[in-house]
């Protein structure tokens, strides 16, 4: 373990804060004198870890990838999976007795909660700075901030008990109010310095820089126990000496922290160590104490001039490290690991009877896959298992069981002469058939997930994310924003190349549809891998949603079985027999052999996808702000507003677009309905110009068929 000296509080960059929105905090870093020479920012916006230096001028020594909690904004209570945002100090550097697979074998823990957060009344523990075992995944930790394990290593000799680590929804370099701070930054270290000489003087005025209410709550006890003991010191010590050095100060979301070093001396103790101050402005507009921890450092200095008088244990400072205590992911792991396992792998069973889910990551599936507790699920585990990492809504318990394979028939032994008569034999009871589902809905899941897989290869976020539930969950994933966050710093890395799915089997589960597909992904520039896709659909309005999201690479044994009970309509369409039917052939069997009826799935798959490949590219020209691209994509008679056909469209435009010129549309919540001949789309639009605009509306767009594609007919908007 490294120990804390003097050194490591030599200077320090002053961080201004600014609050962005509720509970979002964007810290604007301005250089002054009262700064460390070494401190870490941690931005969560863009995922980056840097260590800066202040050595005439400010610096970044070096900027690397990190991974925050899946969840955006400040922790407020355990189990949020959001990383803190505020001015934190690293307590140890823990090297042994770690989870490999969760956090390498390098970690630093901080001092969360410090008193400003729990004067804000924040829960949790456990918030580290750690390596990984594996790649490094951007938004996938339950709260810590996360390096791959080379980095961690390459920051080990600069990351050192008591450092600074300020950590904020975005960190920027420089600041406009960087004056009016410095004044605040001033205020601060004076009324530290006052405080010390109050102290020092065994004054009254000592107990007036603190908050009486707010410093009663950090310390745990009444701020009347706090001034008696004090007063008590004051009154029977002759003297007290407290000398402050290497003052320095930074701010967080609504507070501030100066720490120093603090030698302090009286006839009977000498005592040396590091102390915070956390400071908040009160109603009078006064800065106060509202908590403070320290930390005991070896004396440096004679102790007494008496041999063998011992201390007064009245005047021991109390040292306020912290044990060191289980990450908040290694608490999760422990308490959730388990709770649904059983319950989740009768689902499975029943979901797809014997067949084999061993699972091991795709590159691309291995940002969805659960990472937590041992990474990737053991060969012969059920994938389903580590949903157990997150308390599952209830799971319906109707999903069907393929029938096992009825074992082959014993030839019958000739009985003996004499020989009773057999009893008249027990036929096993048949088993239920799986219910099959209707052409008609095969080819309805067939088109949701063409749609979602020329989302996926297009690398199209919004229209993917469309095809998702709100309370949807990807392996460790829990809800949209989650899941969108992921894909988007995987494909930030690694963009998709070639997406393939195929409906191999599908079975009524509840009021949706359980569904394994096969899938074959490419990613640009690397190998192709492998694997299925086990999906829960669940229906939302007129379409049907991914819920449920878990992949698996080895291929289900008895897939082709399933397949021709369960999806005839995503079967190929059988040819006619060569050979004709024997009449002699029994009704039953006939009966019996699986009926493969045409469907228009595909066609109908790709009429969706092509619609969908329209409206993103629509939406693109759009953004780009290109007149003829965008007018291109209506019928020459469309309607849009009070604007009749497509010249009219593209003249309002093009003088719109020289003052208001289009800088970012998203559309989100995207529904492609069928309608006569043609399709109805729905989304919501988040429409911002480059003058500062913006509009947030319902748009809907009619398409017809144009040629061999579709163009807009009318379009219509609406504001939310």
């Amino acid at each position: 373990m490294k120990r804390l000296g003097p050194a490591v509080v030599l200077a320090c960059l002053l961080l201004v804060p600014c609050r962005r929105a509720a509970a979002e905090w964007s810290a604007d870093i301005v250089d002054m004198e009262w700064s460390p020479t070494r401190f870490v920012a941690v931005d969560k916006k863009a995922q980056s870890f840097s260590l800066l230096s202040r050595q005439s001028p400010l610096r970044v020594l070096s900027a690397i990838p990190c991974a925050t909690g899946q969840e955006l904004g400040d922790k407020f209570k355990e189990g949020d999976l959001k990383t803190p945002e505020g001015v934190y100090f690293i307590t140890r550097r823990k090297s042994a007795g770690l989870n490999y697979e969760l956090y390498g074998d390098l970690a630093f823990p901080l001092n969360f909660p410090n008193p400003a957060d729990v004067v804000r009344r924040k829960s949790g523990h456990g918030i580290w700075i750690h390596g990984r075992g594996h790649a490094l995944i951007p938004y996938e930790t339950q709260g810590c901030v996360a390096l791959s394990t080379p980095d961690i290593h390459r920051m080990d000799a600069e990351l050192a008990e008591g450092m600074p680590v300020v950590i904020a929804d975005e960190v920027r370099l420089g600041g406009p109010e960087a004056a009016k701070l410095r004044d605040e930054a001033r205020e601060v270290v004076d009324a530290t310095k006052a405080w010390g000489k109050a102290w020092e003087n065994r004054s009254d005025a000592f107990f007036d820089f603190h908050d009486p209410e707010k410093f009663s709550l950090t310390e745990g006890k009444p701020f009347s126990s706090f001034r008696s003991h004090k007063e008590g010191l004051f009154r029977s010590l002759p003297w007290i000496k407290v000398d402050l050095s290497e003052i320095r100060a930074i701010p967080g979301p609504d507070y501030w922290v100066t720490y120093f070093v603090q030698l302090y001396r009286s006839p009977t103790l000498v005592s040396q160590g590091l102390k915070r101050l956390y400071w908040q402005r009160g109603a009078d507009g006064r800065f106060r104490i509202i908590g403070m921890e320290y930390e005991e450092m070896p004396v440096t200095l004679a102790a007494n001039g008496k041999r063998g008088k011992r201390p007064s244990p009245d005047e021991v400072e109390t040292d306020t490290r912290k044990p060191d205590s289980p990450s908040e992911e290694e608490v999760q792991v422990r308490q959730l690991v388990g709770a649904q396992h059983d319950a989740m792998e009768r689902v499975a069973q029943k979901a797809f009877a014997s067949l084999s889910l061993k699972s091991q990551p795709s590159p691309e599936d291995q940002a969805i896959l659960e990472v937590a507790g041992t990474g990737a699920t053991k060969p012969g585990v059920s994938p389903f298992a580590t949903d157990a990492l997150r308390q599952a809504p209830p799971v319906p318990q109707d999903i069907p069981a393929v029938p096992p394979a009825a074992p082959a028939p014993i030839p019958a032994k000739t009985p003996p002469v004499n020989a009773p008569a057999p009893a008249p034999e027990q036929k096993a009871p048949e088993a239920a058939p799986a219910p099959s589902i209707s052409p008609a809905k095969a080819a309805e899941i067939a088109a949701a997930m063409e749609g979602w897989r020329a989302a996926w290869e297009r690398g199209d976020i919004t229209a993917y994310m469309g095809f998702y539930a709100d309370g949807a969950r990807q392996g460790n994933l829990r809800g949209k924003d989650a899941i969108k966050r992921q894909k988007e710093g995987v494909w930030r890395g690694t963009s998709p190349g070639r997406v393939g799915i195929e409906v191999v089997a599908a079975a009524p589960s509840g009021d949706g549809y359980a569904v394994v597909c096969a899938e074959s992904y490419q990613a640009k520039g690397r190998r192709e891998s492998k694997g299925y896709k086990n999906l829960l659909l669940v229906p939302s309005g007129n379409r049907l949603l991914i819920a449920q999201e878990r992949w698996t690479r080895d291929r289900p044994a008895d897939i082709p079985a399933v397949a021709a009970k369960v999806t005839p309509a995503a079967a190929p369409v059988a040819e006619k027999p060569t050979a004709p039917v024997q009449a002699s052939a029994p009704a039953t069997a006939q009966a019996e052999a699986p009926q493969i009826a045409p469907t228009p799935a595909p066609a109908k798959a790709e009429r969706t996808a092509q619609v969908a490949s329209l409206v993103e590219s629509w939406r693109t020209a759009w953004e780009k702000g290109n007149v003829d691209a965008y007018a291109g994509f209506y019928a020459p008679d469309a309607v849009q507003g009070d604007r009749r056909g497509r010249a009219s469209i593209r003249d309002d435009k093009v003088d719109l677009w020289k003052d208001k010129a289009p800088s970012r549309i998203s559309l989100s919540d995207v529904k492609i309905r069928p309608r006569k001949d043609g399709f109805v789309v729905t989304c919501v639009q988040d429409y911002r110009s480059r003058d500062g605009g913006r509009d947030h509306g319902l748009k809907t767009l009619y398409l017809a068929p144009s040629g061999g594609g579709f163009a807009i007919v009318e379009e219509k908007w609406s504001r939310l």
